[in-house]
Formats: structure tokens, C-alpha cells, sequence
């Protein structure tokens, strides 16, 4: 029996090898797997194409809603039994298709199969925030809002031929949309698994936590309205209590004891190497280029370790203290000393700084660079696409990024991925110094500047500081910076 695997992806680099190497280690062989991509502007697609799967098939849909594509990989496929799969998602273990597979085909009258879904955090497998059983009770209350794990689900292709797709009129929540339409309005026969069928990755803060329930919410209504189901509304908003368990109600000890993590098949040395761009003058940066240019230091040290950066071939870095010293003989570049040595092309006509910003600053970067200053404010809680207007980001503009790494970082990557043109400088607190807004370093602290830093916001930034050490340590021991290879841009 095949099974076709549809994955939706989009700027998918840093996640998707997981979930290509999850496929690929199934002990099970007759899967098909449909990569569906939206448009991706980075390596997603190139990484795709070079899979060794003689079974997959990849499709381009430029600027589709993840439904659109869904229904495009759907449409494509050849397996009898449909399974989704997210491009940052692992499979539970290398047998889990086989004994999925095994237990469909002793239930041939059922149309849809339900597992459990497990949640990590991050890139740590077995750091586990979350339990989404499947259960009889999710199923027989999709008009409170509830709804089984659709992660989980294997669908006979069958039904999505006789009582079609997934509504791409819904952005979140066509999936509960699509379950309630089969499972109550068509009434058709499901069978509980009882077993663990995937890992997601989970990430993000409460705020943006809150504006997606809110989202999701209306759409589950609108589908209920949509569907003549009668429903509470008060029922729907508060069906976070119910699923409220599901974030306590584990033994992380016992579920870890059942997953086996995939094989390296595919692209071993991105699992074993970590490759750097780094800048020894400031002359060297690549104007010509998108470019992400960050300070190599303790901090962007210790969150390649936790993996909150990671590298991507357009991300540079510059030397700074001593903590880059340890490994690359070259002396350390100060944020203002790149801004005193650097030279922006005459075509860049803007600067746009993301962050914090005062009237000193700006000054002193009307004065040093004779640009148009733009100011979008930031606080250093993290960003959201949400907080950005990108449609205002043009091509003859550099961004400045004011933050704290690795939220500087992080926004740097999110530009990156909604646009197609960036030149980004993540120059953190040194514009201040550099106008002498806030007192230069003291010569004997010149590689320690975090320590001088310490005087001021005292409490954050020892909480970060203490942050970046404990996960630097972890890489050192660990070995993992033995396994950068810095690529020395000398010209």
C-alpha cells in the first residue's frame, strides 16, 4: 500500500533536512513524498532537488496559502493513504509507517486514522512542551472547537476525491475545518491509533500565541457557521481549558523512551559542520550581495550553540573580543569602530534603523554617513512579522539593527525571508558609543565589553550574559565549535 507524504515548504533551509532524513530512514519503502514549495528565497528548494529519494516529487507554487499547497501536493499524489508532514516536523521513529500501514490494513471500512502528536521545543528532540492525544472526546466535540490531532492523521485518498480538499479560504484553520466536514457532517468511520506519530517543533511567545488563538477562533466559527453547525460561542473561546492539560499531563521520561531519532542519510556534514563567513577589514563587506553582517562574540557564540542563530550563506561576521580570538587570529573590531572605518556605497541613499534609536544617534548618522535616516522603534521583546510593514523596506536602503543578540539576529533572518534584497548590519548598542552618546570602552576591558556594559540595564543583560556563557560552555565541552570552519573573506 503506498502512502504519499506531502510536505509544504517555505524558506524551509534550516529545518527541512530533519524532515527529509526522517522520511528517508523509514523502514517502510513504498512512500512517496511531494514537496510542495511556496517560493522559497533561500537554499529550500536546491536542498530539495539534491534528496536522494527516487520517490519524491517537487512542485513550485508561488505565493500559496499552505492549504493551496496542500491541495496541490493532494491532487499530485499516487499513494492510497494521505499523511501531512510540516517541513520543521520529525516522524516519532524509523518504524512508525510500517506499524501505521500494518494497523490501516486491518481496518479496511475506516477512512481516517488518528495518532498522537508531541511537541519539542526548539532543536532539542526530547525537550517535550506538549501532548496532543488523539481521543474519542476531540473528535465528538469539533463544535466546541475542539478537534484530533491532524499532524497525526492518515487519510484515505478516497475521501479527499469524494468530499474534496481543504477550504483555502481559511488561512489556520482549514484543517479543523476539513476534520468537522468528515468526521461530523459526513459521519465518516475513524480509527484511534494509540500511538505516537510525530514530533513538531514549537517556538514563539505568549503574544503571539494570543493573537493566533484569537485568529483561529473566528475561523473555527466561520467554518461552524459555514457547515450549519450549531454551536457556543463562549464554548469555542474557552476550549483552551480543556487543551490546557495537554501542556502537563506527559511523563517526558516515558515518551522519549519510545522515539528513536532519523538516520543521517542525507547530508551529513550540515549535521557535522557549521561553516562562517568572517571579515577581517570592513572594506570586505560584501556590498555587491544580501548580506546579514553580525559581531562574532560571546553572545553569538552561545546562541550557535542553543541553535537561535544558525548559519546561512548570507550571514558575515566581524571579530569581536576575545572570546572570537580563541578561535581565528584576528584582533577584535569594535561595532563603533565599523561604524568610524565603514563606507556605504553612494547608491544606498537611506538607512533604516529597526530598534532603538535617540537624537544623538541620528545625528551623529546624518553626519558620518550624509543619509536619509528612517526609524522603525522596536522594544527588545522578540518581533513578530506582525510588527513589521516590509512593503517600507526598499532596495537602496541598509538596515541598521539595534538589538540585543539574538533578537537582532532573529529579525535579520525574518526580513531576510519576505524579501528578496537586504543588506543588514546587526550592530546591537554600538551606535551609542560611536556618538559618544554613552562613554567609550576602558582600554583593559576593550575585549570584555559586556562587562562594561553591565553598568547600565544591569539585571537583562546579566541574564543574558549569564545565558550566552552557559550555552558557549556547553559548546566548548561538547565539541561543537571544533566543527566551525570559518570561510576568511580577505577580498
Amino acid at each position: 500500500m503506498k502512502i504519499s507524504i506531502i510536505t509544504v515548504t517555505l524558506n524551509s533551509e534550516r529545518t527541512i533536512r530533519d524532515t527529509i532524513n526522517s522520511v528517508l530512514s523509514q523502514s517502510y519503502k513504498d512512500i512517496e513524498h511531494i514537496f510542495v514549495d511556496g517560493g522559497s528565497t533561500d537554499s529550500t528548494v536546491k536542498i530539495l532537488k539534491k534528496n536522494p529519494n527516487k520517490n519524491k516529487k517537487i512542485f513550485i507554487k508561488k505565493n500559496s496559502s499552505i492549504y493551496e499547497a496542500i491541495n496541490m501536493g493532494i491532487e499530485k499524489s499516487s499513494g492510497k493513504i494521505i499523511h501531512i508532514l510540516n517541513s520543521d516536523d520529525i516522524l516519532e521513529n524509523n518504524n512508525i509507517i510500517e506499524k501505521t500501514i500494518y494497523k490501516i490494513k486491518k481496518f479496511p471500512n475506516c477512512n481516517i486514522f488518528f495518532g498522537n502528536v508531541i511537541y519539542f521545543s526548539n532543536n532539542n528532540f526530547t525537550k517535550i512542551s506538549r501532548y496532543f492525544l488523539a481521543n474519542h472526546k476531540t473528535i465528538n466535540n469539533t463544535k466546541k472547537g475542539l478537534m484530533p490531532p491532524h499532524p497525526g492523521s492518515f487519510v484515505r485518498k478516497k475521501v479527499y476525491d469524494q468530499y474534496g480538499l481543504y477550504n483555502t479560504d481559511l488561512k489556520i484553520a482549514s484543517d479543523f475545518d476539513f476534520l468537522h466536514r468528515i468526521l461530523k457532517i459526513k459521519k465518516l468511520k475513524y480509527k484511534i491509533l494509540n500511538i505516537d506519530i510525530v514530533r513538531m517543533r514549537t517556538g514563539g511567545t505568549s503574544g503571539k500565541f494570543i493573537t493566533s488563538y484569537l485568529k483561529i477562533t473566528s475561523e473555527i466559527i466561520r467554518s461552524l457557521k459555514n457547515q450549519k453547525t450549531d454551536f457556543s460561542k463562549f464554548s469555542i473561546f474557552m476550549r483552551f481549558v480543556y487543551k490546557s492539560y495537554e501542556y502537563f499531563s506527559y511523563n517526558q521520561n516515558y515518551l522519549n523512551k519510545k522515539f528513536q531519532r532519523f538516520r543521517f542519510i542525507y547530508d551529513l556534514p550540515f549535521y557535522n559542520k557549521i561553516t562562517l563567513n568572517i571579515l577581517n577589514k570592513i572594506k570586505f563587506i560584501p556590498f555587491k550581495k544580501n548580506f546579514i553582517l553580525s559581531a562574532l562574540n560571546l553572545a553569538f557564540l552561545g546562541y550557535i550553540q542553543k541553535k537561535t542563530i544558525y548559519p546561512i550563506n548570507s550571514l558575515y561576521t566581524w571579530p569581536d573580543g576575545i572570546f572570537a580570538k580563541k578561535f581565528i587570529n584576528y584582533e577584535k573590531i569594535s561595532g563603533a569602530k565599523l561604524l568610524q572605518e565603514l563606507i556605504i556605497p553612494n547608491y544606498i541613499k537611506k538607512i533604516h534603523v529597526f530598534g532603538n534609536l535617540t537624537d544623538v544617534s541620528k545625528k551623529f548618522l546624518i553626519k558620518q554617513y550624509k543619509k536619509k535616516i528612517i526609524h522603525t522603534k522596536l522594544s527588545y521583546k522578540p518581533v513578530d512579522k506582525q510588527d513589521l510593514d516590509f512593503s517600507k523596506i526598499t532596495k537602496n536602503e541598509i538596515i541598521f539593527i539595534t538589538l540585543p543578540t539574538p533578537k537582532q539576529e532573529i529579525l535579520a533572518y525574518l526580513i531576510k525571508n519576505n524579501l528578496s534584497f537586504y543588506k543588514i548590519i546587526c550592530i546591537g548598542g554600538a551606535i551609542s558609543i560611536a556618538s559618544k552618546e554613552i562613554p567609550d570602552v576602558p582600554k583593559f576591558l576593550a575585549n570584555h565589553e559586556y562587562i562594561w556594559r553591565l553598568k547600565t540595564d544591569t539585571i537583562r543583560r546579566l541574564m543574558r550574559l549569564f545565558d550566552s556563557y552557559f550555552y558557549y560552555l556547553i559548546g566548548r565541552y561538547t565539541g561543537k565549535y571544533q566543527r566551525i570552519i570559518f570561510n576568511k573573506i580577505e577580498k
